[in-house]
């Protein structure tokens, strides 16, 4: 059998944090080690507050190498994606989450985009968002995504379980932030340090499928969710150079203060957001909240279900 050439085809690694979600990760895994890229896997599943689960190896293919660890960083999302990162050796370091689904061509794509573009630090790709009742398709709306992009909108394609690194950009970006608050929102972070200092591109086709009928973790902590978006605000000073994005942070921490019933610090930042920025959608989802007592929940339920949401 001809082995696949290092130089055209190199190791890429995959780095999945898990918690308490042994069947959905079994099934991630399925559709990572079917991927049909002509070079080797390693895929690395990383336990937060948990122990590892061995038999997880036993998953291995040829050419897709399935190990299992425990986080030793911080708790959460950011310490277990630095753990895995500490141990890979590929050239390129892909993140999924623990629920998620590739596409088979998935990496074969964004490898194919990543050597035609050596300036790239890092590609995302189009997702398939599964909401339970029905599927909502968001392909990649451009081929590079700029700093003042992102700090004006999260970029869905630029999801956690659809990224690939080049092990370089750590060096540039840094690693994942484990002070960042409960964990919440480390890859758009790391993304926001990378497109400062680099090109971040997608591959614009569906190549993932998102599970949102599942519960995660964040669910009901909306007191997490003000915390870190608080932090990043702080950390990130260019948000006050762009008011769309500024008012948006401001206005998901009034949305999330109003869930966790505090309306009069709601209302003091949805004020806030909206003097920035008149139409930034959480902060008026804080602001009824805050004024009327009605749950934002409800009403993001609804955006929801056209399949945008608010973000």
């Amino acid at each position: 059998m001809t082995q696949p050439d290092p130089t055209e085809h190199p190791l890429v690694s995959v780095v999945i944090p898990t918690r308490g979600r042994p069947e959905l990760l079994r099934e991630t895994l399925a559709t990572i080690i079917a991927q049909d890229y002509a070079g080797p896997m390693e895929i690395l599943v990383v336990h937060d507050r948990e122990d590892a689960d061995p038999s997880l190896s036993e998953l291995s293919q040829p050419g897709r190498e399935v190990r299992s660890m425990t986080n030793t960083g911080t708790p959460g999302l950011a310490g277990g994606r630095n753990t895995g990162l500490r141990k890979t050796s590929g050239v390129v370091v892909a993140s999924c989450d623990d629920d998620d689904l590739w596409h088979p061509e998935k990496i074969r794509k964004q490898m194919d985009r990543l050597t035609a573009d050596p300036t790239l630090l890092a590609v995302g790709a189009g997702i398939r968002l599964l909401m339970g009742d029905r599927d909502v398709d968001w392909p990649g709306q451009s081929a590079v995504v700029s700093h003042e992009r992102l700090l004006g909108n999260r970029v869905k394609e630029l999801h956690s379980s659809t990224l690939a690194i080049r092990r370089t950009a750590f060096a540039k970006a840094g690693e994942y932030d484990e002070d960042l608050p409960h964990g919440y929102g480390e890859d758009y972070d790391w993304l926001l340090r990378a497109s400062r200092v680099g090109k971040v591109g997608v591959v614009n086709e569906i190549l993932a499928d998102i599970r949102k009928d599942v519960p995660s973790w964040f669910r009901g902590k909306s007191l997490n969710t003000a915390d870190a978006l608080e932090y990043m605000l702080d950390k990130h000073k260019d948000f006050a150079t762009h008011p769309r994005g500024h008012a948006r942070i401001l206005g998901q921490i009034a949305y999330a203060r109003a869930t966790a019933g505090e309306r009069r610090t709601a209302l003091r930042q949805s004020t806030k957001a909206l003097r920035i920025h008149p139409v930034a959608p959480h902060a008026w989802l804080g602001l009824m909240s805050a004024t009327t007592g009605v749950d934002p929940q409800r009403v993001l339920l609804v955006a929801r279900k056209f399949g945008r949401g608010v973000s």
